[in-house]
């Protein structure tokens, strides 16, 4: 049973942009109640969180109990899924969803999935379900929305489930060695660092600092020494104030000649051609990085996520979807249930 929803029309969709369909709060006390994904047509998302009560969601042979707070995140039509309300269950499984769909918007729930897993715990006083709970105040409304407007509430409500569940990966121990070790590599870019001696004074093993750098950002130290090189080898260029050799030596490198070869086989281009021609070149986006004093501000969910911002978000400042609502930023789908 549905106790409210808010359902969306956007009108002449672009292929390029993702869409909301509906945003949900239900109530479920029956076994009877089963969803099987294998059954539902594919091509949307769905994110859906426990207010209270329990539920299940089941990927493959793992059976996820689903109690206050506890949140699937998954593509429609997946084969591998289910969710259901357990027979055992003494109490209603109320429930707060949203879905969406667009080629865009599977890719990154596709990405978060493979990223951070299906299941995850949310607060319910902050961040994404009081996002979705503002929707309230259009309960039973059906919301037709121009393309930008209707990705803009697709975004937003993706941005708030992002930014819930990533505040705890950026504050974890593991991502606080990363952020360590980046600071280090970072403050010397005038030398030579071994990773051993990274490690070391960090307190960990080669092995272990490798191994957690690379989860969390994608990439080695040295990978992230080279990209940080080249970054402000990049910027020194453009400043036009120091030579090639004085670039090479404040960047640890022997010679200008080891410079411009690690920076022709990075950027495709020699140090002179990106100083002449700089607007057709760019340096490769920090996204894997995780900088400043925040951290978990600073970690970015997707590439795909991040090419889409690019790609849409100068226009979506001129919609206001939902009236006077104040929207966040960010994924999710469900068709049709009751």
């Amino acid at each position: 049973m549905r106790l409210w929803q808010t359902r969306f029309q956007v009108l002449r969709a672009l292929d390029s942009l993702p869409f909301p369909q509906e945003i949900v709060l239900e109530k479920q006390e029956s076994p009877a109640y089963h969803i099987e994904e294998r059954h539902r047509r594919s091509g949307s998302a769905q994110i859906v969180c426990t207010l209270d009560g329990e539920g299940a969601f089941r990927h493959g042979k793992n059976i996820h109990k689903l109690t206050r707070g506890r949140t699937f995140l998954e593509c429609v039509g997946d084969p591998e899924a289910a969710y259901y309300y357990p027979s055992h269950a003494k109490t209603p499984w109320i429930f707060l969803w949203i879905s969406f769909a667009g080629e865009q918007a599977i890719r990154i729930v596709k990405e978060m999935n493979q990223k951070y897993g299906y299941i995850f715990d949310l607060p319910l006083d902050s961040g994404f379900v009081p996002h979705l709970q503002l929707y309230k105040t259009q309960r039973d409304s059906f919301q037709i929305l121009t393309p930008t407007a209707g990705a803009k509430v697709v975004h937003d409500a993706l941005a708030a489930f992002g930014e819930t569940i990533e505040e705890k990966i950026g504050t974890s121990t593991q991502a606080k060695l990363t952020h360590s070790a980046q600071e280090i590599i970072s403050a010397n870019l005038d030398r030579s660092l071994d990773i051993a001696l990274i490690a070391e004074r960090l307190h960990v093993t080669r092995e272990h600092l490798t191994r957690v750098f690379h989860a969390q950002t994608g990439i080695t130290p040295g990978q992230f020494a080279l990209e940080e090189r080249m970054r402000v080898a990049a910027r020194m260029l453009l400043d036009n104030t120091l030579s090639c050799k004085e670039i090479a030596e404040r960047l640890g490198y022997d010679s200008s000649s080891s410079f411009a070869r690690a920076f022709k086989n990075h950027y495709s281009v020699s140090p002179a051609q990106y100083k002449n021609k700089p607007h057709g070149v760019h340096p490769p986006a920090s996204a894997r990085i995780l900088s400043g004093q925040n951290s978990s501000q600073n970690y970015q969910f997707s590439e795909s996520m991040a090419n889409l911002l690019v790609e849409s978000r100068e226009r979506f400042n001129q919609y206001n979807p939902c009236g006077d609502i104040p929207l966040p930023d960010f994924p999710y789908s469900h068709g049709g249930r009751e």
